[in-house]
């Protein structure tokens, strides 16, 4: 197996240990808060999405089942951000409101409108990084554009709802929030270099995007410790 390819996994594997780990913590901290299950949601489907995206960058003698496990952990991934948003929802609305249809039920369509392609137009192996010990996927460009033009969309509304939130919240709550928007706009850039090492194939950017998203994690958490 290529060395940057063991590289990438054991930096995944961190990233999935690291969000299980902190989304449990968060839950545990206040179980029947909304807004304590949301980023624990997030947490844990970070934690879901990189344990599919190491599992299947381990299988280099059964190429058949890459595919279902790469569409798996891309579901996750939209979760994850689906997640987020509803954070941005409780933090701004009340309780009733932020799990009305209205938005709750119209983040529920965005997820599924992201994820139904992955069934439509399946991603494929690339067979010639494959037969070198390297597992890659290739998703149809349409697809690959939609998906994360909608994820980055999602991305910039929640780092543009936050960065709103620090301006306004009073005192005894900023410095929370501040940490959780600065922990949320390094996922972010992690989300994008891992977007950008996706297209150009370049397994060094998507490493150093699985480290920012780790330090990303470690300051939202961050922001839970402050009382």
């Amino acid at each position: 197996m290529a060395i940057l390819n063991i590289i990438k996994i054991v930096t995944a594997i961190i990233s999935v240990s690291l969000s299980l780990i902190v989304g449990t913590k968060v839950l545990s901290l206040n179980p029947d808060n909304l807004l304590n299950r949301w980023f624990a949601a997030f947490f844990l489907a970070t934690s879901g999405g990189f344990s599919f995206y190491t599992i299947y960058h381990f299988i280099l003698n059964n190429a058949k089942i890459i595919i279902p496990l790469m569409i798996t952990a891309q579901i996750f991934y939209n979760f994850l951000f689906v997640s987020l948003v509803m954070t941005v929802f409780v933090l701004e609305k009340y309780k009733e409101i932020a799990m009305s249809f209205k938005y709750l039920g119209s983040m529920i369509i965005i997820f599924l409108i992201m994820s139904v392609g992955y069934f439509i137009f399946l991603p494929e192996l690339d067979e010639d990084l494959y037969a070198i010990g390297i597992v890659d996927t290739d998703t149809f460009l349409g697809l690959f554009i939609f998906v994360n033009s909608i994820r980055i969309g999602l991305a910039v509304y929640v780092v543009y709802k936050y960065g709103m939130m620090v301006k306004k919240v009073g005192e005894e709550t900023k410095k929370r929030v501040q940490w959780l928007f600065i922990g949320i706009f390094i996922v972010i850039i992690g989300v994008i270099l891992n977007l950008i090492g996706g297209i150009f194939k370049e397994i060094g950017i998507e490493i150093i995007a699985l480290i920012a998203i780790d330090i990303g994690i470690i300051a939202l958490f961050k922001g839970f410790l402050i009382k």
